[in-house]
């Protein structure tokens, strides 16, 4: 199955600009993209991200082992945003280089565990994980009534200049 990942300049830029704030004692920030989902006419998905949900100050856990440890209230406003506003959650980090990015053995790991939680709040929808790069990013799609995530085929940005990553 295709999926495909549209984000507009916009939000783009204001969510590195979130990911990319110093923290107090976190190594690295998280934050989750509200998004909306539609089929496209191979079968595949598009997901078209809205808005940013960003990760609060205190909703992190001092955890020097990993960049950065969500504590349960981190998870539990995230579901509570999917609920209120039907919305596919994508949680999204960022590692500081150029090219395409991966997930990391810690990352595989912990969205595998926290991710489908969502279908918890949006049994429906699917949601998913992103790591963006400077200048590229990619993705996986957990979806309802498949066993294995998805990856994400492509990635958009849309505005002045509309650019694939």
């Amino acid at each position: 199955m295709k999926a495909i990942f549209k984000i507009t300049r916009h939000l783009l830029d204001e969510t590195k600009a979130q990911l990319e704030r110093p923290h107090p004692f976190a190594g690295e920030r998280v934050a989750f993209l509200l998004c909306r989902v539609g089929l496209l006419d191979d079968g595949g998905l598009i997901v078209l991200s809205h808005s940013l949900h960003d990760i609060a100050d205190g909703d992190y856990i001092d955890d020097q082992s990993v960049g950065a440890m969500m504590g349960s209230g981190a998870i539990r406003k995230a579901l509570q945003v999917a609920y209120n506003r039907q919305a596919s959650m994508f949680h999204v980090h960022l590692h500081s280089h150029r090219g395409k990015p991966r997930f990391s053995h810690i990352d595989e790991k912990e969205t595998a565990r926290f991710v489908p939680d969502f279908w918890n709040v949006q049994s429906d929808l699917p949601h998913g994980a992103l790591v963006l790069s400077e200048d590229s990013a990619c993705g996986k799609c957990w979806i309802p009534g498949r066993e294995a995530p998805v990856e994400i085929s492509r990635f958009a940005v849309v505005g002045t200049p509309t650019r694939k990553l």
